[in-house]
């Protein structure tokens, strides 16, 4: 173990040591005239079209409030509105439910959601139904794949 630590380290000191000899890249020549016009576009523009940081702190104030009244207003309209009668018959109801009833009908469900899938399978192709598995294999194969490859290329492992 210790030897592939000093031989990382000394291949990392040669690799350093090698790049810090060759001569310093030049910009293009183009470079400096495009940062200098994209800057001068972004300064043109009015400052609600800049990003919201940009914004005079005011402004950024009243958007804040405003989005927070939105937020507010469609909190209260999309909920129902329940009075405290409701709510009492509501926990009543809950609690007088028995578990038995709840097993009961979560078999049922299942059993449905059961008949449903076996309906669904028999009415497709056999070809389709390949097809859609080796999709599916396929779209999970390369999720995993793709995982693991930012994993590595994160935490620095080979």
């Amino acid at each position: 173990m210790k030897k592939d630590r000093q031989s990382d380290d000394s291949l990392a000191a040669w690799a350093d040591q090698v790049l810090k000899q060759l001569p310093p890249r030049p910009a293009p020549a183009s470079l400096a005239p495009r940062v200098l016009a994209a800057l001068a576009r972004q300064q043109v523009l009015p400052w609600y079209r800049q990003p919201w940081f940009v914004w005079p702190r005011h402004i950024q104030i009243l958007a804040a409030l405003a989005s927070a009244v939105i937020i507010g207003l469609g909190v209260w309209f999309i909920l129902p509105q329940a009075d405290s009668v409701n709510l009492v018959s509501a926990k009543q109801a809950v609690s007088q439910f028995e578990t038995v009833r709840e097993a009961h009908a979560t078999a049922e469900i299942l059993k449905s959601l059961g008949s449903a899938i076996v309906l669904v399978v028999k009415s497709l192709d056999g070809w389709l139904l390949a097809g859609v598995l080796a999709a599916f294999a396929l779209v999970w194969s390369t999720t995993i794949g793709l995982g693991t490859a930012c994993w590595r290329l994160a935490s620095g492992s080979r």
